[in-house]
């Protein structure tokens, strides 16, 4: 049923239309980002004509967008594909232009489509959103097939040029004040671990209050869905738990007996894991590592294991050991088994490497043919009308094609611009739609106006419009993710200039421009509000899923350790396959949910902590996927993965009934129990079963588990 805007709905939106997050300014990669663009249109008015200057130069803008507002380091993939979807939106928009049947067919067809990939997740979002926009631009007037082959060329040279700079030129990670948050919590850790058996209460809200201020700079919903952003998340959620661990063994060390026992080792595993802290804490901010840890991070954590050893000397020299010290060595294994987590995701976080042999293994390439299997498995899963995706796609390919028909023998000089309009604006959730709705239509109407104006009444040369562009560029790369409507102004003035060469400028052709946008944006608007899309109870039974596809997957893994007979090695792909397909659905049901007005989302802290620490369980199980060929006979593995299973259904059923989940079985103590036996269990088989602990441990925390019985 259509959506009752309130007064408080209009004020929020306003608001985060407003808001200017400076730290999320990137001016280098904006200037890197910008100069392919910028390059070449120069090289286009100097040497070809009017559309080859706009192919080349449009293409290098799509494909420059996207890898700014897919994080620092954007993938090689998503920029090819985005390089080759807009070469095929600008064959197929320019060869259909002449035929209004095939153009509107084909634009229903592309809207559509470019809708349902929402489903796939941010990153192939934007690919989907660009080649609607593509064949809207590129099928604004008539051409041969010729003429549309050599259009197609000339943005995939652009798109290739602008994946190029960006894959050779290393811009600065950002997110500087994210990283010294987070380094603020892991610095306030270490005061914290020692002060155990002082006074740690000072410590232990000083890490509460950083812990909260980190998270507070990782919700905006211009960084969900990035890898470093995840990372950072997953190492603050690991802080959290730590937290808890000091806390409690704080408690317990003050009951220890005075005599001569393992007070100095517990002492020594403490001021260990104070050095580590201090290690990643540097290492998130990028501070350079003093003389004294000049051997690297490896030391102090093999300090920390060989403390944890001592720990367990002095318990075990005694003649009946004392079970206060028990649960301290317990929990200090916990802690150690939290830092190693940290330490593996600093460097997902940052440049830095971590250099050591805790890196749980990579998990095997997918082949193309697993990749396109996955695709269409999420695409054919969410052709439902109960589907977020499915929703935006009809809305996309109703309003669009409409616009452009009803518009096209308006009268309106560049028409065009409705239904472009109308493409940017429309997005499958209700925040983006609404607060970045009107940062759009605000945005795309003062860029409209003021360098339709300018162009307009001073007429610049082509000095003067190459840099123009460049300035545009610059601004609408370095300043998308911190003011979206201050980005929009700027790209609407970039593209108003890479679309308008050779073409006659006036007053009346910017106002047209200009009332064209507001039509596109305001009908867009409308159009959401009449069917619009909730999903706090989709996100939940898609986080749901993803742990039900993730135990199946890692139950068949665990079982190969202690199998008769070899685990069939389709079985092992089909299930990893279902389980990426299942991450990359609740990824984007979060982040969907998250954009929701608070009464109809999931929980914040649930919701992003969750998708941290399950994408590091699904790449702890791959790792124990890739030595299942040489080691069988672990034991204790069965009783392990039986603890894991169980686990697991807890939390499904926590999640399927949206109830707090129940204690869950002591993971950790059996995998310490396992550990025992080195030889019983390779180094290299521990190191992924630490993590997959760890990460189903902050995910039943985060759905109300609690602490597990660490002694079984």
């Amino acid at each position: 049923m259509p959506y009752r805007i309130s007064p408080n709905s209009i004020r929020v939106a306003a608001s985060g239309a407003l808001h200017v997050d400076t730290a999320l300014v990137v001016p280098v990669a904006g200037a890197v980002t910008a100069l392919p663009v910028a390059g070449l249109f120069a090289l286009g008015l100097l040497l070809w004509t009017p559309a080859v200057t706009t192919g080349l130069a449009l293409g290098a803008w799509f494909v420059g967008l996207a890898a700014r507002t897919t994080g620092p380091r954007p993938a090689s993939s998503t920029m090819v594909l985005d390089t080759a979807g807009l070469a095929v939106s600008a064959l197929v928009g320019a060869a259909c232009s002449g035929a209004a049947w095939l153009h509107v067919s084909t634009l229903v067809l592309w809207c559509f489509v470019g809708g349902l990939v929402v489903a796939l997740g941010p990153g192939r979002s934007v690919v989907g959103v660009q080649g609607v926009m593509a064949i809207v631009v590129f099928g604004r007037t008539p051409q041969t097939w010729h003429q549309a082959v050599m259009l197609a060329a000339t943005v995939a040279v652009g798109g290739a040029v602008q994946t190029a700079v960006q894959l050779l030129v290393r811009v600065p990670i950002g997110l500087r004040q994210q990283r010294a948050a987070t380094a603020l919590v892991f610095r306030e850790l270490a005061g914290l671990a020692g002060s155990v058996g002082g006074r740690p209460g000072t410590w232990s809200t000083a890490v509460a209050t950083a812990v909260d201020r980190a998270m507070t700079t990782l919700e905006p919903a211009s960084l969900f869905g990035r890898p470093d952003v995840q990372a950072l998340r997953g190492m603050v959620d690991e802080a959290r738990r730590m937290r808890l661990e000091l806390i409690t063994v704080d408690g317990l060390f003050r009951r220890l007996p005075g005599e001569a026992g393992p007070g100095p080792a517990i002492d020594a595993a403490l001021a260990a894991a104070a050095q580590t802290m201090l290690d990643l804490a540097d290492a998130v901010s990028g501070a350079r590592p003093d003389r004294r840890r000049e051997r690297g991070r490896a030391v102090v954590r093999s300090d920390l294991v060989d403390s944890l050893a001592g720990v367990g000397s002095a318990i075990g020299s005694r003649p009946s050991a004392d079970e206060v010290a028990v649960h301290v060595l317990a929990h200090l294994r916990s802690l150690s088994g939290q830092l190693r987590a940290a330490g593996r995701l600093v460097g997902l976080a940052t440049d830095v490497r971590t250099g050591s042999v805790l890196q749980v293994a990579a998990p095997r390439r997918r082949s193309l043919r697993s990749d396109l299997a996955s695709v269409w498995e999420v695409l054919s899963g969410s052709l439902t009308s109960r589907s977020p995706a499915f929703r935006h796609a009809v809305r996309l390919a109703v309003v669009v094609p409409v616009l452009d028909v009803g518009f096209h023998h308006s009268g309106l000089a560049r028409s065009y611009w409705v239904p472009l309009s109308a493409a940017v604006v429309l997005r499958p959730d209700y925040v983006s739609t609404m607060t970045r709705g009107l940062s759009r239509v605000g945005g795309s109407a003062v860029g409209v106006g003021v360098i339709g104006v300018l162009v307009a009444v001073a007429h610049p040369g082509p000095a003067a419009t190459v840099a123009l562009v460049a300035l545009t560029g610059w601004g609408a790369f370095a300043f998308v993710q911190s003011n979206y409507g201050l980005g929009v102004a700027f790209l609407t003035g970039l593209v108003l200039l890479l679309v308008g060469v050779g073409q006659p400028d006036t007053l009346a052709i910017a106002g047209y421009r200009l009332l064209d946008t507001v039509i596109g944006g305001t009908v867009a608007l409308v159009a959401y509000l009449a069917w619009p899309t909730w999903s706090g109870e989709e996100a939940r039974q898609s986080l749901r899923r993803l742990i039900a596809a993730q135990r199946e997957y890692v139950d068949a893994v665990l079982r190969g350790f202690n199998a008769p007979a070899p685990v069939d090695p389709d079985e092992l792909r089909s299930l990893g396959r279902a389980a990426r397909l299942a991450y990359t659905d609740a990824q984007a049901a979060v982040g969907r949910s998250l954009a929701d007005p608070p009464a109809h989302r999931i929980d914040p802290e649930v919701g992003r902590g969750a998708l941290a620490a399950l994408r590091r369980l699904i790449r702890a199980a791959h790792g124990l996927r890739t030595e299942l060929p040489g080691t069988t006979g672990v034991p204790g593995m069965e009783g392990f993965a039986l603890a894991v299973d169980e686990s697991c259904r807890r939390m499904e059923a926590g999640l399927d009934r949206d109830r707090p989940v129940g204690h869950l079985p002591p993971l950790r103590s059996l995998l310490d129990r396992m550990r025992d036996d080195p030889a019983a269990v390779p180094v290299p088989v521990a190191i992924p079963l630490d993590e997959l602990v760890d990460a189903i441990d902050t995910v039943g925390q985060l759905l109300g588990a609690g602490e597990p019985d660490r002694t079984g």
